[in-house]
């Protein structure tokens, strides 16, 4: 994740966190912050940036899809 900062993995983690208990799913902090970070990947390997637009669609999409039960599971 080349020039995320910290204050952009506390928002991205604010909107994960957020889209996480929207669709009831529970995770351990540990499991959280591995999903942010493949968020933020995902995000910067598509040439997006880290704006919560961006973070909030890629997030909708990858819960929706199930990818993070790979972490889970």
């Amino acid at each position: 994740m080349l020039f995320a900062d910290q204050n952009d993995i506390v928002r991205c983690t604010e909107i994960v966190l957020k889209e996480l208990t929207m669709n009831n799913i529970n995770v351990s902090d540990d499991v959280l912050n591995r999903i942010v970070f493949d968020v933020m990947e995902i995000s910067y390997s598509k040439g997006g940036d880290y704006s919560d637009f961006v973070i909030q669609s890629f997030t909708e999409t990858y819960i929706g899809e199930g990818f993070y039960k790979k972490f889970i599971e």
